[in-house]
């Protein structure tokens, strides 16, 4: 019999181990392959803050700066989203992204009660919940249904719909006015993901109704560090101004949106 430490042998990790440190691109994924999680995003009632996708309570993320507390530091799995791959490795092609769906269901009970959730959510806050989740989308479907189905008809449905001329548009977007004036009245000017990403940012439409505008813009989103770049914002930064979208883009070595910027 040996003398000293009993070796414990070495854990190893599984399929199923959880992954709470996100990339942009995981984040993205995840909104536009899980309809629920997105919807809580769009509600604020899930935040991104430091790589984390986070509850948004003030024992999670610190009111001030946004950062996550040193509470849910210590306990990702009780505030964070977590994904799991079904290979059990990112980096194979047939791997898929799976998002911790049970917290989801206890974010929303989070936001509804104020605290930490204490068991199963009532019958009562369940239908709250579900009310609320199923207006949204009714309120967007509806807008959608009742879009046109060119760019330029439905770039001016927008306009319309959310008081903006085309010098006000301008000016949020900083998207030059002859470049709206031509997206407005000529279906086959070109388009580019980088003006067609500011005019969303500028009217501050909900990422579902710039997926919708891109689409019909016929640019197809590449798999690039710039194409992606442009797709979060349009996604998680719709609300922010030009300028605060241009410091993301600084730090990511990406070229910033320019005044009067044009099509090409």
């Amino acid at each position: 019999m040996t003398q000293g430490k009993t070796r414990m042998p070495r854990r190893q990790k599984t399929n199923y181990d959880v992954k709470y440190e996100l990339s942009d691109s995981e984040v993205l994924e995840l909104y536009y392959s899980e309809p629920k999680l997105a919807v809580l995003m769009d509600m604020d009632v899930i935040r991104r803050v430091d790589q984390y996708l986070a509850v948004n309570l003030p024992q999670f993320i610190t009111p001030k700066t946004h950062h996550l507390t040193r509470n849910g530091k210590r306990n990702l799995a009780a505030c964070c989203i977590g994904v799991r791959y079904t290979s059990g490795k990112q980096q194979e092609k047939d791997c898929k992204i799976r998002c911790t769906l049970d917290l989801i269901l206890n974010s929303s009970d989070f936001i509804e009660t104020g605290k930490a959730a204490q068991g199963h959510q009532s019958d009562a806050e369940t239908e709250d919940e579900s009310d609320k989740i199923g207006s949204e989308i009714d309120r967007l479907n509806d807008i959608l249904n009742n879009l046109p189905g060119s760019f330029s008809g439905t770039l001016r449905s927008h306009m319309k719909r959310k008081g903006y001329t085309e010098e006000l548009l301008a000016q949020e977007s900083w998207v030059s006015v002859s470049t709206i004036k031509q997206y407005r009245q000529k279906e086959d000017k070109e388009k580019t993901l980088r003006t067609v990403t500011a005019l969303c940012i500028g009217m501050h439409l909900h990422p579902w109704l710039s997926e919708d505008l891109v689409s019909k813009a016929g640019v197809k989103v590449k798999r690039t560090k710039q194409d992606g770049a442009f797709r979060y914002l349009y996604t998680f930064h719709y609300k922010d101004s030009i300028e605060d979208c241009n410091i993301y883009l600084r730090k990511q070595g990406i070229p910033e949106f320019k005044l009067r910027e044009k099509s090409a």
